[in-house]
């Protein structure tokens, strides 16, 4: 970095060593001297940040499948892979709104480890500088997926593990590079008929004893036709929320679903597949004819709160034998083609803001006490191998492996923003209640909840489920939170949800300009307070310099325009970039055709061509409307090309027929036509001494300062100090400037111009 304080030093050096040398090396010393000046002169400049910012997206797939001979996650007994039905896969989606970008990722596992998860974000992070809070890695929780977590009797392979970080990591990546300007919508469908709860109190009279030696109220997967059933223990969710996006030009490019559906199974023994997961994908591609593209359409299917459901109706008939695949590929289907209804009726946005925030928890862990710990190694003891067989062998070696668990964990919480769509991630499996929950009570317009993501710390049963017992409440590495665990991570997520409701959105568009903030000129003083000296006057059927009736005067220090002709003064030099600040206000005087309408009048910008060459009155050009209820609205005064035009963020919805200005509005560019201030009174009537309700323009008689601040095609106008119209872009970007008379009187006592530097 060049000190700027050091430059006159270190060029008095450079002057003598040049001359200090012969010719040859003084041009050398010449060719030195102007490669250091340039690069001081680009040390000096920031890239400049667009205007309207761009959303992007990109997806992106990579390949996760473990090896043959290597362990299968999801049973309570290890499996070796035997032979690989379908890949499994990392499946990313990159989002970009110009200001964050975020990365949501789905990988075919059972869960995985937070410490994992972490390395892939580094990784990623290193290549794509997408920061690692802004990245959400979730599993879907097949269970016939290579194993990334110690869990009942499965280890993963070492070396599973680091294909993982770097597969998934090589995802994001991916996906980041396939990043292209796009459009982005969701929706919600609904499948009741899939999802069932697994969970089930039963009639008195049914002995639920669990693997301590207790007894439950409950009991997981009570059997079809099981004579002793009585009700759910829970609801369903049957919602499938879905987050699409396509390139600007309509090609699809992602689609992002989650239905809360625990896994399918039915696998052929010791096969990996990705379950209905991986299938759903297939599937959905299929049914919008995304299936060939390059770059490749990636759909992908997060888990929702699944923790307590299933695909099992128990209280229903026995269902007939399937083949291995079947029941896991009637799902699938399903829920795609409902998933595809969802899907035609999105409305897509080609731009919303991005956000997240996570934040860590500490929970407490429910540990053996020393006599579930002298049991537990008592059964232990009697078992005949090292490979545990039943539920009571199975549950004491959890036991055991449980008492070298911390006392408490750190587990990381997240939401994210997608315009008014909020999705949370819980490292668990989480129940159903609790996404319903969240649902319910989230600030956003649409949410959901994807579990097991950055990380696995088990089931998260609600504290009313934990005093019911049952499978999914069994102390073990697969459930070993504190009782109140749901409640403290709901209340987190409601936080969070908060936060993100009340943080500022990203911005489409960069801070309006303000010449204020900027270095200024000395003032230039368009009028001087005693004559038009460097203005000259047009008049329709008159032309220039031809103004018998003195439309256009000078007195008492104040331009009087009379309004009697139509007309303008017109500056003898162009300009650019600029704070212009003209203080008028209204005279008494009408005329026809406007007697009884509206007074009105206007600053016209960036004026070229033909005097008279719109409508034979003024010069083409960009004009900051002048009128009752309507000072600050910008209208193009175009000849019908591109050559004049304005891009401006509007609202969604015109009012009386025109654009009106909305901050975070839709970018839309006219070549005629009009943008009206913010506040214009929807009700505006062409009468005179119309009054808005929201003006900002002072009654007649009064002064008001209006100030156009331009720069590089930017127009900002300020009326009163209020920020009233924003022109994202101009053309031209430069010309004449010119002031109406258009059949009202109107007093000029100041107009000056302060050039940007």
């Amino acid at each position: 970095m060049i000190n700027r304080q050091q430059t006159p030093k270190n060029s008095e050096r450079l002057l003598v060593l040049f001359w200090a040398h012969p010719p040859a090396k003084k041009i050398a010393v010449f060719i030195a001297v102007l490669f250091w000046v340039h690069m001081h002169a680009l040390a000096q400049q920031s890239p400049a940040e667009p205007r309207v910012k761009v959303f992007r997206a990109g997806a992106a797939t990579s390949v996760i499948t473990p090896k043959i001979g290597t362990s299968i996650n999801g049973n309570m007994q290890d499996v070796q892979v035997k032979h690989v039905h379908d890949d499994t896969h990392a499946r990313s989606l990159v989002l970009d709104d110009g200001a964050t970008k975020l990365a949501i990722v789905t990988l075919d596992l059972c869960m995985a480890y937070r410490e994992t998860l972490d390395k892939a974000k580094q990784r990623a992070h290193a290549f794509t500088a997408i920061p690692v809070e802004n990245m959400l890695i979730s599993s879907t929780h097949t269970h016939s997926g290579g194993t990334a977590c110690s869990v009942f009797q499965s280890d993963p392979d070492p070396a599973y593990l680091d294909f993982l970080v770097e597969r998934a990591a090589d995802a994001i990546i991916r996906a980041n590079n396939n990043l292209e300007p796009a459009k982005i919508g969701w929706g919600v469908g609904h499948e009741p008929g899939q999802v069932f709860n697994r969970r089930w109190k039963m009639r008195p009279g049914a002995v639920l004893t669990n693997p301590f030696g207790g007894v439950d109220r409950v009991k997981m997967n009570p059997g079809i036709g099981n004579p002793h059933l009585l009700e759910p223990a829970g609801p369903t969710d049957p919602e499938i929320p879905i987050v699409a996006v396509k390139s600007r030009d309509g090609k699809p490019i992602a689609l992002m679903a989650n239905y809360s559906l625990h896994y399918v199974g039915g696998t052929g023994s010791g096969e990996v597949s990705a379950d209905y997961f991986g299938m759903f994908a297939n599937k959905f591609a299929q049914l919008i004819g995304a299936d060939q593209q390059s770059p490749a359409f990636v759909a992908m299917m997060s888990n929702g709160s699944s923790g307590d459901i299933n695909n099992i109706n128990f209280a229903g008939p026995a269902p007939e034998r399937l083949p291995a695949y079947a029941k896991m590929e009637t799902v699938a289907n399903t829920v795609a083609a409902e998933a595809f209804k969802a899907y035609q009726h999105i409305e897509y946005q080609e731009w919303v803001p991005l956000a997240v925030v996570q934040k860590e928890i500490v929970l407490d862990v429910r540990k053996p006490n020393t006599q579930e710990l002298v049991r537990a190694e008592a059964i232990l003891s009697k078992a005949k191998g090292p490979n545990m067989v039943s539920m009571e062998e199975i549950y004491a070696r959890e036991t055991v492996l449980m008492k070298d668990f911390p006392n408490s964990e750190r587990i990381l919480l997240q939401a994210m923003r997608l315009g008014s769509l909020a999705i949370t991630a819980i490292p668990c499996e989480v129940f159903v209640e609790i996404g319903l929950e969240i649902k319910a009570k989230s600030p956003f317009d649409q949410t959901f909840t994807v579990s097991l993501a950055n990380g696995y710390h088990g089931y998260l049963p609600t504290p009313e489920q934990h005093e019911l017992g049952g499978y999914e409440t069994w102390r073990a590495r697969s459930s070993y939170l504190e009782v109140n665990a749901s409640r403290k991570i709901t209340d987190q997520v409601f936080t969070l949800l908060d936060e993100l409701k009340a943080m500022p959105a990203t911005s489409r568009y960069t801070d309006p300009l303000n010449a204020n903030n900027r270095k200024l000129g000395d003032k230039i003083a368009l009028f001087d307070g005693k004559s038009l000296a460097g203005w000259y006057t047009f008049l329709k059927d008159r032309g220039k310099n031809n103004d018998p009736k003195e439309v256009f005067t000078v007195k008492e220090g104040m331009i009087h325009i009379s309004g009697e002709e139509w007309g303008c003064i017109t500056t003898e030099e162009p300009y650019d970039n600029y704070k212009l600040v003209v203080e008028f206000k209204w005279g008494g005087g009408t005329h026809e055709p406007r007697l009884d309408k509206s007074r009105d009048s206007g600053i016209l910008l960036h004026s070229q061509g033909m005097d008279g060459g719109y409508s034979g009155t003024w010069m083409h050009s960009i004009e900051v409307q002048i009128i009752e209820g309507g000072t600050g609205d910008f209208i193009v005064v175009g000849n019908g090309t591109d050559q004049f035009a304005v891009t401006s963020p509007v609202a969604s919805q015109k009012v009386g027929g025109a654009h009106v200005y909305q901050p975070d509005g839709d970018p839309v560019t006219l070549h005629g036509g009009r943008v009206n201030w913010f506040g214009r009174d929807p009700e505006w009537k062409d009468v005179l001494d119309f009054r808005g309700t929201q003006d900002v323009e002072k009654p007649v008689g009064e002064w008001n300062t209006l100030e156009c601040h331009v720069l590089d095609g930017e127009i900002t106008v300020y009326l009163n100090g209020v920020l009233v119209n924003r022109a994202l872009d101009s053309k031209p970007k430069s010309g004449r400037i010119q002031i109406q008379s258009e059949a009202a009187e109107m007093l000029v006592r100041k107009v000056d111009l302060y050039p940007i530097l």
